[in-house]
């Protein structure tokens, strides 16, 4: 039987690449279609291309527009880049006649998904989310299966091609290995790959009495580097000492900060909190507000039933509140039944699934 082809595409980088390892264990041929950049004009570069070409897999920049539902003017603008990505997933598809399409979701996964819809080439859409996009809720109509990660989002898709499979995550996540005791806490904050200033806003009057206590890894994101790196430097030099801060973390470095953390301190987003739940570390949760459909507290408030995390509100958010729940998660660490809720909630197959998903629909 010849080597399965699959296109990967979508704005979800981190259950995708947890998925390619399960695919490269089938031998299958994969080519990637996304984004270069994370932030338009800054420089920055995504997830998945700073991690994709070093795998040896082909990456291929397609261009999509992003709904701005505060700026309309701002989507009109940009609309130019729908036609123009769905002429360059065309003319690549038609090249490497893929035998699937499999998409993370996200406004870079329609034209690749559209071109593929027209070309008859299968598609295999994954909801990462509580709560689906729009974007996803479009690519969903035209694929022929979608994997979900949450079983409430069973409402969202037609019944018939919904299969809940959860949220794939790296098998290193899930392995037992145990930790080295710290002689002083660790604790990573992040706001994810952008940071979040009103994080950082209550993190930086706190800084001196938490790091009196424990040792911070922080994730300022580009915007508020600069800012936290000046806050830093006021600091005494002990406490200096005990302050690591980066605009951003590799995907490796991230993982390692995750692993070793006793505390982290996050938004919300659907793969960390899963990432969390998989290792069993307390966490102190800050969803955004105005996350499409709420998602992001209903992502907290499902860790939250477990134990393991406890979920602040952005809108009370303040320095005396974060440093008072730090010290609470520290002295009262989340016991092993609420350990073993979570990582049931993480679902350690899902990989393994929505590959088993990928190979039977490539054979029809």
């Amino acid at each position: 039987m010849k080597n399965l082809k699959v296109v990967i595409t979508g704005g979800h980088a981190t259950p995708a690449l947890a998925t390619v390892e399960e695919l490269k264990k089938e031998n299958v041929e994969i080519f990637w279609f996304g984004e270069k950049e994370s932030i338009e004009g800054t420089g920055s570069q995504t997830l998945e291309y700073q991690v994709i070409p070093k795998m040896g897999i082909p990456f291929y920049q397609i261009h999509s527009t992003k709904l701005h539902k505060k700026n309309i003017f701002k989507t009109i603008l940009t609309f130019w880049k729908f036609p123009l990505g769905f002429i360059e997933s065309f003319v690549l598809l038609s090249k490497l006649k893929p035998d699937l399409l499999l998409s993370f979701g996200s406004y870079v996964a329609v034209p690749p998904a559209l071109s593929a819809y027209i070309l008859g080439i299968p598609i295999i859409t994954h909801e990462q989310t509580t709560v689906p996009g729009i974007a996803n809720k479009i690519v969903a109509k035209m694929a022929r299966a979608i994997a979900i990660t949450f079983p409430e989002s069973k409402n969202d898709f037609p019944k018939g091609k919904t299969l809940l499979t959860g949220n794939p995550i790296r098998p290193a996540f899930f392995e037992n290995k145990r930790r080295v005791k710290n002689n002083i806490p660790k604790i990573l904050i992040t706001g994810g790959s952008r940071g979040s200033q009103k994080i950082n806003n209550a993190v930086l009057p706190a800084l001196p009495e938490l790091l009196e206590i424990a040792v911070v890894s922080h994730q300022t994101g580009i915007t508020d580097f600069i800012r936290v790196k000046n806050a830093r430097q006021e600091l005494p030099e002990k406490l200096q000492k005990n302050y690591e801060i980066s605009a951003n973390y590799s995907p490796q470095d991230f993982e390692a900060k995750l692993k070793n953390a006793d505390l982290v301190i996050s938004r919300a987003g659907a793969n960390t909190v899963l990432e969390i739940a998989a290792l069993g570390t307390a966490s102190i949760l800050i969803p955004i507000s105005w996350s499409g459909g709420g998602e992001q507290i209903k992502n907290a408030k499902a860790l939250g039933k477990t134990g393991l995390a406890k979920v602040l509100s952005e809108d009370t958010l303040t320095s005396e509140v974060l440093l008072d729940s730090a010290k609470e998660m520290l002295k009262n660490p989340p016991n092993l039944n609420a350990k073993k809720a979570a990582r049931e909630l993480a679902s350690p197959t899902a990989s393994a699934k929505v590959t088993k998903l990928v190979l039977d629909l490539s054979q029809k």
